[in-house]
């Protein structure tokens, strides 16, 4: 079937209204359908605790509440509203240690009784043991130390080091402590009915034994998770065939379905098997442009793709910080201490080839550090551009020649080299994201400057283990930033984040400005969106001239609706954010 493809996605109905009606009570089939490329034998737990890939996190998105409601528009933490599925209601800005927060009292779970602080206790607690595997363990326990149950709808918290960036990277989904545990409720008022303020977590974990969270891992909540609360309810899985959610009137609403054998995502798209696509293969997607009755959105992405230069002395690693709290010379390494050497690597590369090459076009160039859905990203601020000239006349100038002519550089009055040491970069790259292409093409590219590259692939968290270490030259890796997400950066390019092996200012880049500003904008009162922004602005400004980074490109999203899917208007990062109000016709 032939499918068209509309060039302006605001759609239309009843004359420019559309109409705000579930998706499962159309007519038509009213059933929003997406391929599981995953398969449901192979697509892991449907606890949002125990969730580890993108799959999964597709459906527990839909299914849970989350802590704290967030704007789609922009990712700021909003209050709960009937429209979201967040709890609490008037979540302000952390600006001291202990917060109080009220829940809303209109959410149930989907067998009809009322979601409690309970509820998020026993959640906070799950995550913070180390007997649930979880990806918010790391988030939470660096960033809340404990929390108390006032009543049903009221629960305080004790925030480490409390700042704006605190609730979006504070915030979790939440289980039914019911489920796993009858008599949770029972056992919290009866050990902190006296307390005054929020337990340290290890208190609580201590009377209430780290091993009872051991049911979580094997429970059959993983598997069939039910009661649900989120924006649909959880119905059944059909082994080998689908796994079906329901809407609040019980209609069918969602249908994560296995593909046939021999069929791709695209090809059973195509074929009207389902009507979404997410992120469709960059060889497919101009197929998918000229094909007939399709509607397609593309943003660029959440992941911004850099090399990262390790800008001090890689034979001795240091943390920024002594014993005593005083700043450590980190001493300079060879190559990139000298920032006109990294500038003239960042004007010697060509990202228009290299995202022509490595991602079929479907990517946009970066300025800096915020990807361009980040609500702190400065639209003024334009990419440093390709410039091999000037890339030839830094290396000149800053003692890199090629005296002997063998087509490569060697230090010839550099600042930081032993003389005669050559212009050899061992690059480290993170599989995915067409990085390992790109790294071909930059190699070939800088070798007309005289720049020889080694490269070294290897997954993602061996590059960041290596590179922590701090003995490194450079990197090619990819940053996530969710829509969800704070634009503080104060683990990456500050003093703050350079600790060997644990944080992630690997290369430790130091510029007091830039950590005055990112304290500035971490701590500002009241938290106001658009103060914070210009500070992020003039940050973007100088990391750009300092260049700790190559910036490189964000890879683009692509989202593709049938069109008979009313309703349709993804946001970056958010293609599902108003699903519920879709209209599927056929």
């Amino acid at each position: 079937m032939l499918r068209k493809i509309l060039a302006v996605m605001t759609i239309l109905v009843a004359c420019g209204v559309l109409l705000v009606v579930p998706a499962a009570s159309q007519d038509g089939s009213g059933v929003i359908t997406q391929a599981n490329p995953r398969g449901t034998s192979g697509i892991g737990a449907l606890n949002p605790l125990l969730c580890d890939n993108p799959d999964c996190q597709r459906l527990v998105d839909l299914l849970f509440p989350m802590l704290f409601a967030v704007d789609p528009a922009n990712g700021v933490i909003v209050g709960a509203a009937p429209e979201n599925n967040g709890l609490v209601l008037e979540p302000g800005s952390p600006q001291g240690t202990i917060q109080t927060f009220r829940l809303r009292d209109d959410l149930t779970w989907s067998d009809g009784v009322p979601i409690t602080a309970y509820d998020v206790f026993y959640t906070y607690l799950a995550i913070t043991s180390d007997w649930v595997s979880s990806s918010f363990h790391n988030h939470i326990n660096s960033r809340i130390s404990g929390a108390q149950v006032i009543d049903d709808t009221t629960i305080a918290f004790a925030f480490n080091m409390p700042g704006c960036q605190t609730l979006n990277r504070a915030n979790f989904p939440i289980l039914p402590s019911r489920i796993f545990d009858p008599d949770f409720d029972a056992f919290v008022d009866s050990f902190g009915a006296q307390d005054d303020e929020p337990r340290p977590y290890v208190d609580w974990l201590e009377a209430y034994p780290q091993q009872k969270f051991g049911v979580i891992s094997s429970h059959a909540f993983n598997n069939e998770p039910f009661p649900t609360a989120g924006l649909f309810d959880f119905d059944e899985v059909r082994p080998m065939q689908d796994i079906r959610l329901i809407a609040e009137d019980g209609a069918q609403a969602f249908i994560y379905t296995d593909l046939p054998p021999g069929m791709s995502a695209v090809q059973y798209f195509l074929a009207s098997g389902t009507n979404i696509l997410i992120n469709p293969p960059y060889e497919n997607r101009d197929d998918l442009k000229n094909a007939e009755d399709v509607q397609i959105a593309e943003y660029p992405g959440t992941v911004w793709n850099f090399i990262a230069f390790n800008t001090a002395d890689p034979l001795e690693p240091k943390n920024a910080y002594d014993e005593d709290g005083e700043w450590v010379d980190q001493g300079h390494h060879p190559l990139f201490g000298d920032p006109r050497v990294r500038r003239a690597l960042q004007m010697a590369i060509d990202v228009d080839q290299l995202i022509e090459v490595a991602l079929l076009g479907y990517g946009t160039p970066l300025a800096a550090n915020q990807p361009s859905q980040s609500w702190a990203f400065n639209p003024d601020l334009q990419p440093v551009g390709y410039d091999p000239r000037t890339a030839e006349r830094l290396l000149e100038e800053s003692g890199w020649k090629d005296v002997n002519r063998d087509g490569v550089r060697e230090c010839r009055g550099c600042l930081y080299a032993k003389q005669d040491t050559q212009l050899y970069i061992n690059l480290m790259v993170m599989d995915g994201q067409g990085r390992v292409l790109a790294a071909d093409v930059i190699a070939r590219q800088l070798r007309p400057l005289g720049v020889y590259i080694n490269l070294n692939v290897m997954d993602d968290n061996s590059v960041l283990s290596e590179a922590r270490q701090q003995r490194y030259d450079a990197y090619l890796g990819g940053w996530t930033q969710p829509y969800t997400d704070d634009p503080d950066q104060t683990n990456i390019f500050t003093r703050t984040g350079d600790i060997i092996g644990l944080s992630d200012n690997t290369g430790s880049y130091t510029n007091e400005t830039v950590e005055t500003l990112m304290e500035q904008a971490r701590t500002l009162p009241g938290c106001d969106t658009a103060a914070r922004a210009e500070i992020y602005h003039e940050i973007q400004t100088i990391l750009q001239e300092d260049q700790p980074y190559i910036w490189l490109y964000s890879a683009n999203d692509m989202f593709v609706a049938d069109g008979g899917v009313l309703g349709f208007d993804p946001r970056p990062g958010r293609p599902f954010w108003n699903i519920r109000d879709w209209i599927v016709v056929k």
